[in-house]
């Protein structure tokens, strides 16, 4: 079945060029602490990465299901509390490998920002070792970004030079990669063909380019105070001052448990 699906993978790719659209997808499970200060919190989340010939698009499976939903014919629209519930990573991220270009979109309340970057970011050390993932022979490689040092593990018959987050650069599909700390994990769970290819979702034209740091600070911002940020823009939520207060000092508490980004430095 393995050898099947490479065989599609190699007749298939060229044509879809032209469509601008993601045939194959591959799922990844990531396994993630939040908090720096507690090797406790960790938690999970699932991550799709939909490939084309020289592009692909990845976020998080609770970000491409709301950007699904909005982009449907009848848009479905979510309240704040169950978007937050479907994932804590609300970017996409675009990669262009003949524009050498990367771009991560993300909609922070109602701005619609986005940042673009090289996508060789990462000096890849090619290691000797080998072992065997989901079927797939893979090898080793070594990098760092971020302030992270990390260890790949990619297949060489998948020919993609691609993998999850911005990840990229290795002759091969990334199919499992972790930080030297193993705080941030990411591990393939599945690689399949789709018989509906699928299309960009975002209208990035319609995306602010700013800088990274920016987009981050404006993120942080949105973080660590929504309420207040909501407020200032006239939405009213009718609350006491006493639920306003609780409300505030929940997140309060939540924010300052988010402090180990899978991006240390820029």
């Amino acid at each position: 079945m393995r050898k099947f699906i490479i065989a599609l993978l190699l007749l298939s790719l060229g044509g879809l060029q032209a469509q601008k659209s993601y045939s194959y997808k591959a799922t990844y499970h990531l396994n993630y602490q939040g908090d720096s200060t507690d090797i406790n919190s960790i938690k999970s989340e699932t991550g799709v990465l939909y490939l084309g010939k020289g592009y692909s698009r990845f976020s998080s499976l609770g970000q491409a299901v709301k950007d699904s939903l909005e982009n449907m014919e009848n848009p479905v629209m979510m309240r704040m509390d169950e978007y937050n519930r479907m994932t804590d990573f609300k970017y996409t991220i675009f990669k262009e490998y003949q524009n050498n270009e990367l771009i991560l979109a993300e909609k922070i309340f109602q701005y619609e920002l986005k940042y673009k970057q090289d996508l060789k970011i990462i000096d890849w050390k090619i290691q000797p070792d080998n072992k065997e993932i989901l079927g797939f022979n893979v090898q080793k490689a070594t990098g760092s970004f971020a302030g992270r040092n990390y260890v790949a593990w990619f297949a060489p018959e998948l020919p993609f030079l691609d993998g999850p987050y911005k990840f990229s650069g290795l002759p091969g599909l990334i199919l499992e990669i972790s930080d030297v700390r193993n705080q941030y994990y990411f591990s393939l769970t599945g690689f399949q063909e789709l018989v509906d290819p699928v299309g960009k979702l975002l209208n990035l034209d319609n995306y602010k380019t700013i800088s990274q740091q920016e987009l981050d600070q404006v993120r942080d911002d949105y973080s660590r105070d929504p309420i207040g940020t909501m407020q200032k823009a006239g939405i009213s939520f009718g609350w006491s001052a006493e639920d306003e207060a609780k409300a505030r000092k929940e997140l309060s508490e939540k924010y300052k448990k988010r402090n180990n980004p899978i991006e240390l430095q820029h």
